[in-house]
């Protein structure tokens, strides 16, 4: 993912689709999702979403790193150590270890829409928190 991408005037770019073994997880764990968590979704990331990111930049232990996870962002997608469930059952995190661990997190709409809303690093004590609640679990 490179933000170059959104130069020639497209508000929205695709980033994939959560694969299917993934989808099927979150529903064992989550069954409210079945009626609206498909991966046949493609997750949208609007450019809007770059400055929001940007935002978290300071947070990681480099510019460098914050580079290289956000052009991870559909990697990171695909292939998660950890998924996380917000407690508002609104979002779902794609976590992996860099340096830090990253969260990449989407917004899952009502409707079943999925939209990329950012991406942070997340303190070990926070994953570890969130494994112990059931809000995250290893893939």
């Amino acid at each position: 993912m490179h933000t170059d991408i959104f130069d020639s005037g497209l508000k929205f770019v695709s980033l994939g689709h959560i694969r299917p073994d993934i989808v099927a997880s979150i529903i064992e764990k989550f069954p409210e999702f079945s009626n609206v968590l498909s991966a046949e979704s493609d997750i949208l990331f609007w450019k809007d979403r770059i400055k929001h990111t940007e935002r978290h930049k300071k947070d990681f232990v480099s510019d460098e790193e914050y580079e290289l996870c956000f052009e991870q962002i559909p990697d990171i997608i695909q292939n998660p150590e950890f998924i996380s469930i917000h407690p508002n059952k609104d979002s779902i995190s794609f976590i992996c270890r860099f340096t830090d661990h990253i969260s990449v997190a989407v917004r899952l709409s009502t409707d079943g829409k999925l939209s990329y809303r950012t991406m942070y690093p997340l303190r070990e004590s926070q994953l570890y928190n969130y494994i112990k609640q059931g809000r995250a679990w290893k893939v």
